[in-house]
């Protein structure tokens, strides 16, 4: 059962599921990230919580009240605009070791999905493609390297670890291809 969470933006209380908090919460601290210790950073960060209540309200009125789903939020979002580009002030970054909005990904072999031993469903999740692309790869390339490239599956099947659990797996996730 997903939990209902409450935000105020621009002095208006609304109701979100978990993903739609999520978005907007990533939103507003990529936000704050490419603004660092700016000056006008507080001021533009509450311009962009007043343009996304203004969005909301209007979503409201034309799709009736509720619980703000994750669609919802990142319909809203996208009128708003995006908060990437150039950072305004990386003092903040610099002094965090972050120098770019980059998700640290992991490979894992992945239970889900998995054929043999979840080698080629890992590499597929990371990559953020089809795993029968990679399978494909696979075969095509034992078949025509002699078997050197199944002693590398072996080698993959001990190296890389297990996802502990599917949460992790899906954080370890490369981006999803359009």
């Amino acid at each position: 059962m997903k939990s209902a969470i409450s935000v105020e933006l621009d002095g208006t209380l609304f109701t979100c599921d978990e993903r739609a908090y999520a978005a907007l919460r990533s939103y507003l601290d990529r936000a704050r990230a490419r603004l660092g210790s700016h000056p006008d950073r507080v001021e533009v960060i509450a311009g962009l919580e007043r343009s996304i209540a203004a969005k909301l309200r209007q979503r409201a009125a034309t799709h009736g009240d509720g619980t703000l789903d994750e669609a919802a939020m990142l319909a809203a979002l996208k009128e708003v605009g995006r908060v990437d580009g150039p950072v305004l002030d990386d003092s903040a970054l610099r002094a965090e070791g972050n120098y770019g909005e980059r998700r640290t990904r992991k490979l894992y072999r992945l239970r889900e999905g998995n054929w043999f031993a979840g080698v080629c469903a890992g590499i597929a999740a990371y990559a953020g493609v089809d795993a029968v692309v990679i399978r494909l790869i696979f075969i095509l390339a034992a078949v025509f390297s002699g078997g050197i490239v199944v002693l590398v599956y072996l080698v993959l099947m001990f190296v890389m670890p297990i996802a502990p659990d599917d949460e992790i797996a899906d954080a370890h996730r490369g981006p999803p291809r359009p």
